[in-house]
């Protein structure tokens, strides 16, 4: 797994437990979980498509609707 997709799925894995108030649990829908990674979800027979592209951190976190920080390489999120 490429370092984009490990943050890209740490970053909506945090985005959860925050939506969920950290209950022990989290739950998401295929289709964002399959968005999460790039990919183009497929709700009639439950399958996900993922393009071959190389994405930059900054466009990882403009995807997820984050602000890039190049200095510190991280992306944050206003709640």
């Amino acid at each position: 797994m490429g370092k984009i997709k490990v943050v890209g799925v740490v970053v909506v894995v945090g985005l959860a437990m925050l939506g969920t108030g950290c209950a022990g649990k989290v739950r998401m829908t295929s289709a964002k979980m399959c968005a999460a990674h790039g990919g183009t979800f497929n709700a009639a027979n439950k399958t996900c498509s993922y393009t071959a592209a190389t994405r930059s951190a900054q466009q990882t976190c403009d995807a997820h609707g984050g602000y890039y920080d190049p200095a510190a390489d991280v992306c944050e999120f206003n709640p």
